[in-house]
């Protein structure tokens, strides 16, 4: 019988052999394997990935897994990306199965994050179907429009003026305007201070109660950006015509 004889170097390749375990066949592109740290897995080849899930399943009260970076001043703590196109899977998705927060966001930083989309920008960042209000939410814009667009049911504009053609005439409105009444001749000419700057804006004086023949001429009085000059004219009275006097709404449109 011929002996076969072994160098060192064959004995311990051998020996690292049995040692492993290496499979030769079953791991495919790196199935069942270890993890490598600090390395690109299942290998440095781009063109090699897995093509089943990789699962960590956990059974404890803190968290399943924990990622962490200790470089102080630079680098984060894990990235996630992936090629799924719109409808199918998102790149991250947090799912409780319980009734307690799906996600949770945490910085000592002023900004917590930001959600960037590339090509169209016109699209929602985000959608939900909760209906409640979400607390602390600020949003600058709604469909195009600033915040300052917007004004408060406080700053709404207008004036109802009461006048019963013997008294003195009253304003009310939700800027406290007041009202005063003058005479030229046989025109009466209420002067409505709505307490606010209306220079730059449209006025409509419409009468209360039965349809009136006439329209009021409305105008800003000239160097008092807060008053506007509301003018009925007179009657038609004969022989002597009057002021016409009767309450009205004054609405201002800005």
């Amino acid at each position: 019988m011929k002996r076969i004889r072994f160098s060192g170097r064959a004995a311990i390749v051998c020996s690292l052999i049995l040692a492993l375990g290496i499979p030769s066949v079953a791991v495919g592109f790196g199935e069942g394997r270890n993890l490598l740290l600090g390395k690109r897995n299942p290998s440095n080849n781009p063109g090699l990935a897995l093509n089943t899930e990789t699962e960590i399943i956990a059974d404890t009260n803190t968290y399943g897994t924990r990622q962490s970076n200790k470089k102080d001043g630079d680098g984060g703590g894990a990235i996630y990306g992936c090629r799924s196109n719109p409808g199918n899977e998102p790149c991250i998705r947090s799912n409780n199965l319980k009734g307690g927060r799906a996600f949770e966001f945490v910085t000592i930083g002023k900004e917590a994050g930001r959600i960037e989309v590339g090509g169209d920008k016109t699209g929602a960042p985000f959608t939900t179907n909760a209906t409640g209000v979400a607390t602390g939410l600020n949003a600058d814009k709604i469909d195009g429009k600033e915040a300052a667009d917007f004004a408060p049911a406080t700053s709404l504009t207008f004036a109802a003026v009461s006048d019963d053609t013997t008294g003195t005439p009253t304003a009310t409105g939700p800027t406290t305007p007041t009202v005063t009444l003058s005479t030229t001749g046989d025109n009466a000419v209420y002067t409505v201070d709505l307490k606010r700057d209306v220079s730059k804006c449209s006025f409509t004086a419409s009468p209360v109660g039965s349809a009136s023949p006439v329209a009021a001429g409305v105008s800003v009085v000239p160097n008092q950006p807060s008053q506007v000059a509301v003018n009925w004219g007179g009657s038609e009275i004969t022989p002597t015509p009057a002021a016409r006097r009767g309450s009205f709404h004054l609405q201002v449109i800005c």
